[in-house]
């Protein structure tokens, strides 16, 4: 039980840094609530639910929610008061808020916490599946499914293809260095999901790999204010250990289907 205390403080702890983006500005709304948005969530879950069992499907759509109010609470704590969650983030005119964002620190910042924010729930449930495997089978079976739902979903999500998070903290944190680098970065990830998708025969590999390689004939507007080279050390930092953790929790799933 020492594992979940120490999950439940980690938690804690996240809803304390966070507070100023959970009690600022008005209530969230929901965007994409329409029939198109429920649709598309229709779908995700049965195919989720026909791959893997309903349990996989709504732990997906409970991680990805959390994942999207991540994002939300992002903004808010950078003073956007108008936000609205994502019900399906990559349609065009979905935005979280109707106020540009000013900086690429500021646009890192939102991106990386919609994973960010999941960590802390991911490491409760594998805390709670490992204490209550032996007196709560089901339970512990659930949250299970939920953890290695979750790493899955985010670890997908920070890789360096744009328009995921992880393509968009790529772009941000090369550009400090060298502008040039972000392309190569997308190259070289796309090339190497491609050839393995090709000896796997995994589709899944092969559509984000496509997915990526048309990415690189999008050119992303500069924000008017660059991040200096120390933030952009400490931004790769807090990239790089939430992609290992999502990506260690998640391996269960992604070693089936990519």
């Amino acid at each position: 039980m020492i594992s979940v205390f120490t999950a439940a403080i980690l938690c804690g702890a996240l809803l304390y840094a966070l507070r100023g983006g959970v009690i600022a500005g008005g209530p969230v709304s929901f965007s994409g609530f329409n029939g198109i948005g429920v649709v598309f969530v229709f779908i995700a879950f049965v195919f989720a639910a026909a791959l893997l069992g309903p349990s996989f499907g709504v732990s997906l759509l409970i991680s990805l929610f959390i994942h999207e109010l991540g994002h939300v609470l992002a903004y808010r704590m950078l003073g956007h008061t108008n936000t609205r969650i994502r019900m399906v983030p990559l349609l065009p005119g979905s935005e979280i808020s109707d106020k540009p964002l000013t900086s690429e620190g500021e646009a890192f910042f939102v991106a990386i916490m919609g994973p960010g924010l999941s960590l802390a729930p991911m490491v409760l449930a594998l805390a709670l599946s490992a204490a209550f495997s032996q007196s709560m089978p089901g339970f512990a079976v659930a949250m299970r499914v939920f953890a290695v739902t979750c790493g899955a979903l985010n670890f997908v999500n920070l890789l360096p293809i744009w328009p995921l998070d992880g393509g968009r903290c790529a772009r941000l944190a090369a550009a400090s260095f060298w502008p040039g680098l972000a392309p190569g970065i997308t190259i070289f990830m796309c090339s190497a999901l491609a050839m393995a998708g090709l000896r796997s025969g995994s589709v899944a590999l092969i559509i984000l790999a496509a997915i990526g390689a048309h990415s690189l004939l999008r050119k992303s507007e500069p924000l008017a204010q660059q991040m200096n080279a120390n933030n952009a050390l400490i931004a790769l930092a807090a990239y790089t250990f939430t992609f290992a953790a999502h990506f260690t929790s998640g391996w269960l799933l992604l070693e089936i289907y990519f």
